[in-house]
């Protein structure tokens, strides 16, 4: 290979490494930004909170966990299961059937989907609410993001 020919393919690769930096931290500003437009609630009696917004709309699962803080968890059926204790906090979150455009993933409850690479989601329709474990992680659609999770710094209230 020519010497000119290899300076020319150096130019290209620092461009392309160039513009992925770029996109890096657009990336993660793009997190910053989105996490902080939700607030966080606590959930009764547990020492975690939760996003009151469906976060990362349109993004596939892939894309949301690449952009998760590491202070933040995805939901898992253990602390959906305490949301529902509370209804007051469902109407609140929008998980009691009032949205049908604020679906979002939560942690795989069942190893063997999640060795077949099967994400899962939380729905909302008209007429209920369910669970659905059998989804492919590249999946998006504009009303499925995610709620995060996080421990709170305090003990449970």
């Amino acid at each position: 290979m020519k010497t000119q020919d290899i300076k020319k393919q150096i130019k290209k690769l620092e461009s392309e490494k160039e513009k992925a930096e770029k996109k890096i931290v657009s990336l993660k500003s793009e997190l910053e930004n989105e996490s902080n437009k939700s607030e966080w609630i606590r959930i009764p009696n547990t020492n975690y909170e939760i996003t009151k917004d469906v976060l990362h709309k349109g993004k596939s699962y892939n894309e949301i966990i690449q952009l998760k803080k590491p202070e933040e968890e995805l939901l898992d059926l253990e602390i959906i299961g305490k949301i529902c204790k509370y209804p007051e906090l469902l109407k609140e979150l929008k998980m009691d059937s009032s949205s049908t455009k604020d679906d979002f993933f939560f942690k795989q409850p069942f190893p063997q989907n999640e060795k077949r690479g099967r994400v899962a989601w939380f729905y909302a329709v008209s007429v209920c609410a369910g669970l659905y474990c059998g989804g492919g992680s590249s999946y998006s659609d504009s009303d499925l993001g995610v709620r995060f999770v996080r421990r709170t710094k305090g003990g449970k209230k």
